[in-house]
């Protein structure tokens, strides 16, 4: 739900002619999901007018607390119920009347990225994009795919234990994200593909430094169909293997399917 919730403030944004610059949906559907029943509507209120964001500053004629209370309340007709059910039927609501749950399966940096990977490309490829027909990307599209990252794997740690950190110092530089799942910390570079295949060697300096045989390189590939390039599955580098992932995101339209 949690994307969907993404999706719709995106195409509401769309509509209405505002630039999403710095990923304000997701840190919205973000607040909107975790937040929205634990706070009073007036705390919940105080709590998104302080989201950091240049969406206001580049659309000076918006009035930020009459859009954000329009599109709260178009939030709760879609979803405040949906959220609620969700609640109800969660394990750590001792009131829910429901046979036990089948425990999680292990979860792993390679299941939670291929898992990822599956979930951008079915309903949030738009976040990258000022407009996909015109291949103009988001200004800032590596930070965007941070934070989906982010809001995605602190989803998955809601079932067990983990931390999620973004932008860690490391010595020559900053890795996009850390991933700790139990005691194994995971890095994650993450690129977006506009034209050549890179991040490897950033990747492995960073491994180099942490003391890391293994890494991981997350790429939001944005060439178009018929531009398309080979991207290596995993690459053996001088520090150990980096796996790649590979997440579509200007795929053929189904308008132009045959």
């Amino acid at each position: 739900m949690l994307f969907e919730i993404q999706v719709y403030i995106e195409e509401y944004l769309d509509s209405h002619g505002i630039g999403d610059a710095d990923g304000y949906a997701v840190k919205l559907a973000n607040i909107y999901y975790f937040d929205r029943l634990k706070l009073s509507d007036q705390a919940f209120s105080t709590k998104i007018h302080r989201i950091k964001t240049v969406l206001f500053l580049n659309n000076r004629s918006k009035d930020r607390i009459l859009l954000e209370n329009s599109l709260v309340k178009r939030l709760d007709r879609i979803f405040k119920d949906k959220l609620r059910s969700t609640d109800a039927l969660s394990p750590f609501n001792k009131g829910a009347d429901k046979a036990p749950e089948q425990p999680p399966a292990r979860l792993t940096i390679n299941s939670m990225l291929i898992g990822f990977s599956k979930a951008i490309e079915s309903v949030a490829i738009n976040a990258f994009w000022i407009s996909r027909k015109g291949r103009t990307l988001q200004h800032y599209p590596e930070r965007i795919g941070q934070a989906l990252l982010a809001t995605y794997a602190k989803s998955e740690f809601m079932r067990g234990r983990g931390v999620v950190l973004r932008e860690i110092s490391s010595g020559i530089g900053f890795v996009d994200v850390g991933i700790m799942i139990s005691t194994v910390y995971h890095l994650v570079e993450i690129k977006v593909m506009n034209a050549e295949f890179t991040g490897v060697e950033q990747l492995q300096q960073y491994m180099k430094i942490e003391n890391r045989n293994e890494g991981s390189l997350l790429i939001f590939d944005a060439l178009p169909q018929n531009g398309k390039k080979e991207i290596p599955p995993y690459v053996i580098s001088a520090n150990g293997v980096i796996k790649v992932y590979s997440v579509d995101i200007n795929p053929q339209p189904p308008s132009q399917l045959s």
